[in-house]
């Protein structure tokens, strides 16, 4: 056999291996990816899914170009925040009082914390009408309750194990909702051209509304709670730098279902509504819109998607709130523990407050959002500063591409919140 030859096939051999190798190892991490989905969880939520409705209904394709910028700017957040605490071995919160400042740390605890009542009680309402839509031999004030309930059930798992369970529960419960809505996409006429002109074509909105709808959609991707709770769970899962890697695959990963969550709203409502001239309050009355639109099944489709998208965020407040709070009382965060739980517990008590003394979130949850992107910059600022910190991260200090999207992700957090409070108090 001649020399050549025997290289190629040698070549080939070496690719063969690597695929087989590479292979395995994507399997592998997607695997035992966990603590991503906690994020997931928060931030492919019925907040999310409900802002990305009211602004498709309300301007069709026009900024869809938003969710790009969004998506982008939790990813830069996350992957600080979450890199932080990897190489640290250190909780976010406990990072700002140790090493910026206590006042840092109480400040986006509190924001934290506040933010994450606010979607809160948003989720039970939706939780309620979605299964009374659905079911409407029962009301909504139960089915409520018996949301919160469920979320408790999967909330509150005894044990060590509690926050791997949680965890895959969480995966399972991103994966259903993304099929449902993509799904959905089966049962509309989508105009692509207009589709691809408003992801690539950027265009400030200038009216109020359209202010407050598009920051609202920028503040419930872009939430403070989200990077906060995968470091968290990141801490508790024991992850080290050895699985920097890891983390990083499960970052993207997460956001991907986040981007496609997002694009399959804006498709599916904007091809319908907004043609319509339907402008909806709500997601769910978007959801029951869609039946004359595109027919009953779609309307199932949509229900069960924003269902799931409302019981995984249930879920997932409810940890980061007991993290946060554990934190900011000096206490080291364990998920197994009684008092972990008891926090858990007191946020789920109040959230079935909500039906049962007839609140109603939404005429708050875009102000919520818009909330959110207020006290983001306050977290990116944090951040950045400590991922350049030797001190801190050693050699594991931001590079320039990553201090390069950091610094884009803040100009688009300030942005939103100056563009949002400039026309809303004038």
């Amino acid at each position: 056999m001649s020399s050549s030859n025997e290289t190629i096939i040698n070549q080939e051999l070496q690719s063969d291996l690597a695929v087989a190798d590479t292979k395995p190892k994507f399997i592998e991490m997607w695997k035992s990816s966990g603590p991503a989905w906690m994020a997931a969880g928060l931030n492919i939520g019925g907040g999310t899914v409900t802002n990305s409705v009211l602004l498709a209904a309300a301007t069709g394709f026009k900024y869809g170009w938003v969710f790009t910028f969004a998506t982008f700017a939790i990813f830069m957040c996350t992957m600080a925040c979450v890199k932080l605490t990897v190489v640290t071995g250190k909780n976010p919160i406990t990072l700002m009082r140790e090493d910026i400042n206590p006042v840092v740390s109480w400040l986006v605890g509190s924001a934290i914390v506040i933010v994450n009542l606010v979607f809160a009680t948003l989720q039970v309402v939706l939780g309620g009408l979605v299964l009374n839509t659905l079911f409407p031999a029962v009301s909504q004030t139960v089915w409520g309750i018996i949301s919160v309930l469920i979320a408790a059930v999967i909330a509150l798992v005894p044990g060590k194990a509690a926050m791997e369970v949680v965890q895959n529960m969480l995966k399972w419960m991103v994966y259903a909702l993304t099929a449902s809505f993509l799904f959905t996409l089966a049962f509309v006429d989508v105009n692509w051209k207009e589709f691809l002109t408003g992801l690539v074509l950027i265009e400030i909105p200038t009216s109020k509304n359209a202010v407050l709808l598009f920051t609202a959609v920028l503040g419930s991707a872009l939430a403070i709670n989200v990077p906060t709770v995968q470091a968290f769970a990141t801490k508790t899962s024991g992850w080290g730098t050895e699985r920097l890697e890891h983390f990083k695959f499960e970052t993207i990963m997460t956001n991907i279902f986040l981007f496609v969550v997002q694009l399959g709203v804006l498709i599916v409502v904007a091809s319908t509504l907004f043609k319509s001239g339907i402008i909806p309050k709500n997601a769910i009355q978007a959801a029951t819109a869609l039946e004359p639109l595109a027919g009953k099944f779609s309307t199932v489709l949509f229900c069960l998607g924003l269902f799931g998208a409302v019981l995984s965020t249930m879920v997932a407040e409810s940890a980061v709130h007991a993290y946060t709070v554990s934190d900011l009382l000096g206490k080291k965060p364990e998920p197994g523990s009684k008092p972990f739980k008891v926090h858990q517990a007191c946020l789920l008590a109040l959230m079935i407050a909500v039906p049962l003394f007839g609140w109603n979130p939404f005429s708050w949850v875009a102000w919520g959002a818009a909330f959110n992107a207020t006290f983001m910059p306050m977290g990116i600022a944090a951040w950045w500063y400590l991922i350049n910190q030797p001190r801190v991260v050693g050699k594991y200090r931001a590079g320039t591409w990553f201090n390069i999207g950091l610094g884009i992700t803040l100009l688009i957090s300030l942005a939103a919140a100056v563009r949002f409070w400039y026309v809303t108090l004038s």
